[in-house]
This record gives C-alpha cells, sequence and structure tokens, in this order.
C-alpha cells in the first residue's frame, strides 16, 4: 500500500518548498502521478530515494488552498486528494506598536513609539507619517535585530497626521492611525510678573527653638 506524509500535505508558506514524501514499498508495480492545483502553478520536484520512496517538494508563490493529488497506478493513494492551506511567510496581523508617539505630537520635537514584528515573521517594516496637507514627517527606525524597532519622527507642521505601519507591503491592522500634531511653543516672548514672583525687599523671619533636655 502506498504512503505519502509530511508537512507539505498541509500546508506550507509563500515562497518557500513544501515537502512530503512517498513511500510506495510493497504496493507493487504501478505508475506514480503527481499533480498540485492551486491559486498558481507551483514547481514540483521529485527525488527517487531507489529505495521504493520518493523525497517530493512543491513551490507556491501565493497564497491560498492548494489541492495535492497523489496517484499510483491510476488510482488515488489513502488520503488523496490532499488539501494544504498555504499561507503568507510572515503575518502582519501580528505586529504590535505601542507608544505615546502614536497619539500626539509637536512641531520640530521628535516623537516616538515602539513595533513588535517578533511574531510576524520575517518581512520589510516601513512607516510612513504624513498630514492631511500634504506634509511628511522625518521617521528613523531603529532596529534593535530582535524583531522589534524603535521609531523616531519630526513633524514639520502642525495639524492632523495619518501614521501607517506596513509589513511586507501590506497595512498592519487599525492602521493608519489619527496624529493630533500641536504647535511648537516658543517661550521667549513669555513674560512672567506680579506680586508672587517680583523682589520684595529684605525681610525678617524669627524662628523659635524649644530644646528638651535629655538625661
Amino acid at each position: 500500500q502506498v504512503r505519502a506524509y509530511g508537512p507539505g500535505l498541509q500546508g506550507g508558506l509563500v515562497g518557500k518548498p513544501a515537502p512530503f514524501a512517498i513511500d510506495t514499498k510493497g504496493a507493487g508495480t504501478g505508475g506514480l502521478g503527481l499533480t498540485v492545483e492551486g491559486p498558481c502553478e507551483a514547481k514540483i520536484e521529485c527525488q527517487d530515494n531507489g529505495d521504493g520512496s520518493c523525497s517530493v517538494s512543491y513551490l507556491p508563490t501565493e497564497l491560498g488552498e492548494y489541492t495535492i493529488n497523489i496517484l499510483f497506478a491510476e488510482q488515488h493513494v489513502p488520503g488523496s486528494p490532499f488539501k494544504a492551506a498555504v499561507q503568507a511567510a510572515f503575518d502582519p496581523s501580528k505586529v504590535i506598536a505601542s507608544g505615546p508617539g502614536l497619539e500626539r505630537g509637536k512641531v520640530n520635537e521628535a516623537g516616538s513609539f515602539t513595533v513588535d514584528c517578533s511574531a510576524a515573521g520575517e518581512a520589510e517594516l516601513t512607516i510612513e507619517i504624513v498630514s492631511d496637507s500634504g506634509s511628511k514627517a522625518e521617521v528613523c527606525v531603529q532596529n534593535h535585530g530582535d524583531g522589534t524597532y524603535s521609531i523616531t519622527y519630526t513633524p514639520p507642521s502642525p495639524g492632523m497626521y495619518s501614521i501607517t505601519i506596513k509589513y511586507g507591503g501590506h497595512t498592519v491592522p487599525t492602521f493608519p492611525v489619527r496624529l493630533q500634531v500641536d504647535p511648537a511653543v516658543d517661550t521667549s516672548g513669555v513674560k512672567v510678573y506680579g506680586p508672587g514672583v517680583e523682589p520684595r525687599g529684605e525681610q525678617l523671619y524669627i524662628i523659635h527653638f524649644r530644646f528638651k533636655e535629655v538625661i
């Protein structure tokens, strides 16, 4: 009886070979047929191990459900056709952003927040912060090498901005978010005056001390 097994029969990741094996030992003579059907044409590689088994892999280039047909002597082997769910090699829904810089900022002052992609797989992180008037904030992304990033930005003008975070070219859920940027405060023209801050000359304070003799 022919037996097919391996992770590629259950699913895989886009752009990565999905492997499985076929064992025909004791099945007698017959031709082996393989087809993979899905959202795209997946390249199939099959290696004869010389012991009645073969190692197979297919390369999915799009996510979705793939159907793997394995026939021996023109008959489906047990379990065939197999349904394999191919997912993206990264998951933008697992990207987490947090920090005060996601809500408010100030003109020409650095705002900051953090982005955690450690559970989202490997992909490119891109961040864009644009005002409603079209002004773009300068964004600096610091990669800590462990899947986490520190983000700093400097908005050039006050107003409402949109922060968009993309991972692997896909927008992270809950984004874009709205950012309120307040005007910069110039204290050079601020004057403080009043009786509480004006000098009033010397004042005499009398302080009484009471001592208690300890025997």
